[in-house]
């Protein structure tokens, strides 16, 4: 049996196992290899910034008329976020895969954040996923998740 990398992920949490087929008489298992989390993921905006109005100037008017500040709001500031947390689930994902030992690799990533997460992967390591699931599993059990793939 080829050495086999289980990989299940959410934008939050990556979990990698690695598949052990046992002796004849055992079945299949998941060996936990690594757990990688990013809490910032679950933050949100008010937690990263203030909401006091009239940090920048706007520039055409005199900084003490009324209404010369602007709200400074950041309109891309939620998809900046979730494209950069993205790039490190990639990240850590092309470490684990590159390793020599893993020969194919199954994933799972929710739905969300799927298809994006494929984009960002090395071409050899895209080229060893053999199985692609687009769900969240991080909350599921070992067992549970080797039943689905």
């Amino acid at each position: 049996m080829k050495n086999t990398l289980v990989l299940v992920a959410d934008l939050g949490c990556l979990k990698a196992f690695k598949l052990e087929n046992g002796e004849t008489n055992s079945s299949p298992r998941l060996e936990p290899i690594e757990e990688f989390s990013q809490p910032e993921a679950h933050e949100r905006v008010t937690q990263e910034v203030t909401d006091m109005s009239g940090r920048f100037h706007r520039g055409t008017t005199k900084s003490n008329a009324a209404g010369a500040m602007s709200d400074g709001e950041r309109h891309n500031m939620e998809l900046e976020k979730r494209k950069r947390l993205i790039r490190q689930l990639a990240g850590r994902v092309n470490r684990l895969a590159k390793d020599d030992e893993v020969e194919r690799c199954w994933m799972a990533a929710s739905r969300e954040i799927n298809q994006p997460l494929l984009e960002e992967l090395d071409p050899d390591v895209r080229a060893k996923i053999q199985t692609i699931i687009a769900a969240d599993l991080t909350k599921l059990g070992r067992a549970e998740i080797l039943k689905r793939f």
